[in-house]
Parts: C-alpha cells; structure tokens; sequence
C-alpha cells in the first residue's frame, strides 16, 4: 500500500487546533474564575457610594458570564434609577436578543426592555414592546394593565376603553368607572371639535355606566345642551343635585341659567339660595351671587353676601362679599385694596386636593396627575372642606 505524504500536513495543523483550543478553554476558565472577585468589587464599589464603578464592575462580570441573566436584571434596575435610561435599553436589548436565552428568560427581558422605554417616556416604543409581550401567557394581563396606563397617559381613550374591557373579562377586574370616564373624555373632545354627531353616538354606551359617576350625567347633559335640548339637560343636571349633592358647584351655574332661559327665573334663583344655605362652598356662592348681581342688581347680590358671611363665616364668604361691594362701588379705593388683596391670596385657599394621594390642584379634575387616580378629588375646595369639619 501506497503511502500519501501529503497527509502529513494535517499532522501540524492538527496540533495547533488543540494548542489553541486548549488556550481559549484555560482563558474562559481564568476569566470565570474572576467573576466571584468581580462581583465583590462591585458589592464594595456600591456600598462605598461609587455607582458608577460598580456598575462597570457588573457589566464586566456579565460580559464574562453570559449565564447570569439575573444580575442582567439588577443591573438594569440600577442603570433605570439612577435615570441612565440609554444603557438600560442597550442591556436588556441585548439579553432580548441573546440566541441562546430561553422563552422565559427571553420574556422577562422583553418586560424590563419595556420598563426601560417607559420610564424614559419613550411611550410609543414601550406599547410596541409590551403589545409584544402580551403574546406570552404569563405576561398577558401585566402587558394589558401597563398598556392601559400608557394609553391613559397619552389620551387614547379607545385603546384605553377596549384595553380596560379585556381586563374585565380576561382577569376579572372592575374597570366600569374607568371606562365611564373614558367615554366621558371622548365626548368632551368631540364637543371641542364640534362634532355633535359623534357625542350623542357616544352618550348610548355612556348611559350603561350611569351609575358610576356623577360624571355621566353632567356630560350627558352637556350634549343636550349643545343640540339645544334645554329641559333634558336640565333634568340631567337636576340629578345631579339631587343625587350628589357634593358635585352641586360643578352644575348649579349651568343649571339656573337653564331654567331662567326657560322662563323660570324664580325657580332658579330659589335653587341658588337653597344650594348655597346647604353648602356654603366659594364655587356655590359665587354662582350665586354672580346670577343674582345680573337678575336683581349689585345691592340685592351684596345683601345676600353680608348674610352668608354672618351664616358661614369664612374667607370665601368675605371675598364673595367684597367682590360685591367692589361692583356696587368701583370707585372706593380700601373696598378695591381689600378686594385685590383677597383676590391675590384666593390661589392659597382655594385649591382642591387628591383624597388618594394628597397632589393639589388649582381647578376640579376628574382626573389625578398625581397617582392617575378617576373621582378621587372632592368637588369642595380645601378651605371649604376645613370649615364644613
């Protein structure tokens, strides 16, 4: 048998495959075992107050150690409180798109992905990640109740309907005040753009939830009005009163226009009187004085503030009062120094606050900025909540 000399060339080759083999095997063995001393200096950078070396040190060990996906996550918790929004998208995309990373594990980096974009206020990009993630069974109902706030956030009240609706049915959820409040704010929008049509489509569904609010009804009303229906908005309004009488400041001024419009002046100016005496609120009473000013004269209106000062001794009362004197006597210089004073300080009193979580706000909302919160102010200002204890 004929020897071939030429496979002699592998013999060389051969060899320098292991050598090398066996070099790279005796680096990632070296360089593992650096990962516990790794870690340790990164533990004492951090409880030194050295953040930023300790997350080099992190990122250091997980370059080693592709395997810890958890310190990933930690690492990402850390970049996101100190605001380095950049590298914490830049890490957990990286993780994400890791070919060897199981479907679990690739779901929980999609989730942290997503809690980047969010917290950064890259919104569009933190819907598309966790529509994403609503695919996975285990993630589903997390994705839809972080969607749901992503689209209160930005104001897409249909989204936000639908999404809330899911939740109903998927996770057994109570969201009908929500979404009467969402439908709320998209008829307010289409009375804004004039679109008359589009609010009264939206008053029938609206009406399913009229009991979860004392929103639905001023709404609905305030479409009647606007398609000129004035006795229905009125009814509306007068439920309003009768059924939540704490919410009589938002509507008592819509509502006695109302009725003088319809000829019943007497029925509106009693109405005034009588929510007023109830309720002794700054909104009440200067609704009330405001009409009766108009339909009576500026004395009438004065007299009726000097005796709710006397009945409901307040600042409200007082600046109700002098705004009255003020118009009766334009010309009194200590009446409009009095006045002006009052009028410049009114922004200290007068505001309304979160029962929830205690933000304060300048006007009524539905809505609280401070912990996204639906009918968690009082209809009654701060100071009229404190004498009314």
């Amino acid at each position: 048998m004929e020897f071939d000399y030429w496979y002699l060339i592998f013999v060389p080759v051969l060899f320098f495959a292991g050598w090398w083999c066996r070099g790279w095997d005796q680096r990632q063995r070296g360089e593992a075992a650096k990962v516990p001393e790794v870690c340790s200096r990164g533990l004492a950078l951090l409880l030194d107050g050295a953040p930023d070396k300790a997350i080099d040190a992190f990122i250091e060990v997980v370059r080693v150690d592709p395997e810890l996906t958890e310190l990933e996550r930690v690492l990402g918790n850390l970049l996101r409180s100190r605001g380095e929004f950049e590298r914490a998208v830049r890490l957990h995309r990286h993780l994400y798109n890791r070919a060897d990373l199981p479907d679990e594990e690739r779901a929980l980096a999609l989730k942290e992905l997503a809690r980047d974009f969010l917290c950064a206020g890259f919104f569009d990009r933190a819907e598309a990640a966790y529509r994403k993630l609503a695919s996975v069974p285990s993630e589903h109902l997390h994705a839809l109740r972080e969607l749901l706030k992503i689209y209160v956030t930005e104001h897409e009240w249909a989204a936000a309907t639908e999404t809330a609706r899911l939740l109903e049915t998927q996770a057994g959820e109570n969201h009908a005040e929500e979404i009467a409040h969402f439908y709320c704010e998209r008829i307010d929008l289409a009375l804004k753009h004039k679109n008359l049509e589009e609010a009264r489509l939206l008053v029938t569904p609206l009406l399913r939830y009229q009991d979860t609010t004392p929103r639905v009804d001023i709404t609905v009303a305030k479409v009647a009005l606007a398609e000129g229906s004035t006795p229905e908005a009125i009814r509306y309004w007068k439920d309003v009163v009768e059924k939540s009488p704490d919410y009589a400041p938002l509507v008592i001024g819509h509502l006695a226009d109302a009725l003088s419009a319809e000829g019943d002046q007497a029925g509106a100016f009693a109405l005034l009187l009588d929510v007023t005496e109830k309720l002794g609120t700054a909104d009440v009473m200067e609704a009330t004085l405001t009409r009766i000013a108009a339909w009576q004269g500026v004395p009438s209106a004065e007299k009726i503030a000097r005796r709710f000062l006397e009945e409901h001794p307040s600042l409200s009362a007082f600046n109700a009062m002098m705004q009255m004197k003020l118009k009766g006597n334009p010309d009194d210089e200590m009446t409009k120094m009095i006045a002006g004073l009052l009028e410049q300080n009114a922004r200290r009193w007068s505001r309304y606050q979160c029962r929830k979580c205690g933000f304060l706000a300048s006007s009524f909302s539905w809505h609280c900025l401070g912990c996204g919160a639906w009918d968690s102010f009082s209809p009654r200002r701060i100071e009229d909540k404190k004498r009314a204890v």
